[in-house]
């Protein structure tokens, strides 16, 4: 079995990816997470998850780019989920964005 990283923004980032996997599984299984058409509140909702996904003691200490990447990391997952939910969820989300 692997050792865990002892530094703090790899262990966050280990764990993000490890959400990530998930996600991605999920999109295998012909499975979609529906994301808001706004901008702000799709960001939002990907940021909380990105925060909610760190552990109390390491919020402190974890550095904005560390923070950015696992942002990116989860909303490339989450944005390629979104070709398999209903056309009209789709046309929704078009509206607002190009996916």
């Amino acid at each position: 079995m692997a050792t865990a990283p002892t530094d703090p923004q790899a262990r966050f980032l280990e764990r993000i990816d490890r959400r990530a996997r998930y996600l991605k599984s999920l999109q295998s299984a012909g499975l979609g997470v529906y994301l808001p058409a706004d901008e702000r509140q799709r960001n939002h909702a990907i940021e909380q998850v990105v925060r909610t996904t760190a552990r109390p003691s390491e919020i402190s200490v974890l550095t904005a780019d560390t923070l950015k990447t696992a942002t990116e990391l989860i909303r490339n997952h989450l944005e390629a989920m979104q070709h398999v939910l209903p056309h009209d969820v789709q046309y929704r989300n078009r509206i607002k964005r190009s996916w």
